[in-house]
């Protein structure tokens, strides 16, 4: 029962492993050390919290804030910006940046790694977006083609995320046990509740041995790697400039507003 749950949510949308979102978080956390945030541990549990976040609902369109005219494309990614103008007085908070960095990742990820690794052609043979017109999947690295069917399978994309979990785990030291126990601020496209169901679903991706790496049939794992980190640095950028330089504005107010509300009490 457990299996054809995973597998259903699969097959509802193409999207990273958890592992891999995880990986990326993790890769972004260790850029952090010595600044102002993320400081404590429980910022750190609910930044990795917030990245599983968009993939706890089955409606993930309107999670991953993907625009609409779009959904007929085997390749959809999120609008990162609609989800900054609506939620940017929550980035404050650990897990809404979590969940930001995770519909960030995704963008990058389907925007410009995606393609570079596979091409969707048609019955004709020519190169196709439309998902219901696509009928073979061509994979770069190898010059392979397979049937939709059998690329969106654990035999191969999917498959290869569960081959590299307890390498990219190992590697990047990724903390499998997380406290799921966090207040939602205010994001009302998920139920932080259902995280609890992502972490149990995550225990079961993790029962294959470390070397099952060197059989993935997809991706090159260190241009993968290497392509996550440049993202991240991106990200890293992306968030000292808008982040840092809002929050900052934010406790200056604070700290005006407390001065002018001392300076009325005299």
């Amino acid at each position: 029962m457990e299996n054809k749950l995973i597998q259903q949510r699969r097959n509802e949308t193409i999207m990273p492993g958890y592992i891999l979102h995880l990986t990326a978080a993790q890769m972004f956390l260790k850029t952090q050390k010595g600044q102002e945030f993320f400081k404590t541990k429980q910022d750190k549990n609910d930044f990795l919290i917030g990245n599983l976040l968009p993939d706890t609902t089955k409606i993930k369109a309107r999670s991953h804030f993907r625009d609409p005219k779009y959904h007929d494309r085997m390749i959809e990614y999120p609008e990162t910006s609609w989800f900054i103008k609506k939620y940017k007085h929550l980035l404050s908070n650990s897990s809404v940046v979590g969940y930001l960095f995770h519909l960030y990742i995704d963008r990058r990820f389907f925007k410009y790694y995606m393609l570079r690794i596979v091409e969707f052609r048609n019955a004709q043979d020519e190169r196709e977006e439309r998902r219901d017109m696509v009928k073979d999947v061509l994979l770069k690295r190898t010059g392979q083609r397979l049937s939709k069917q059998d690329f969106f399978s654990e035999k191969y994309y999917y498959g290869d995320y569960t081959k590299m979990n307890m390498y990219l785990v190992n590697r990047y030291q990724i903390p499998t046990t997380l406290d799921p126990n966090i207040s939602n601020i205010g994001i009302k496209e998920v139920d932080y509740e259902d995280v609890k169901q992502v972490l149990k679903e995550l225990k079961t991706y993790l029962k294959v041995p470390e070397d099952a790496v060197k059989n993935v049939r997809v991706f090159d794992v260190e241009d993968l790697l290497f392509f996550l980190e440049n993202a991240v640095n991106e990200f890293k950028i992306f968030f000292q400039v808008f982040f840092i330089y809002n929050f900052k504005i934010i406790s200056f107010i604070h700290y005006i507003t407390k001065k002018v509300a001392n300076i009325t009490k005299i």
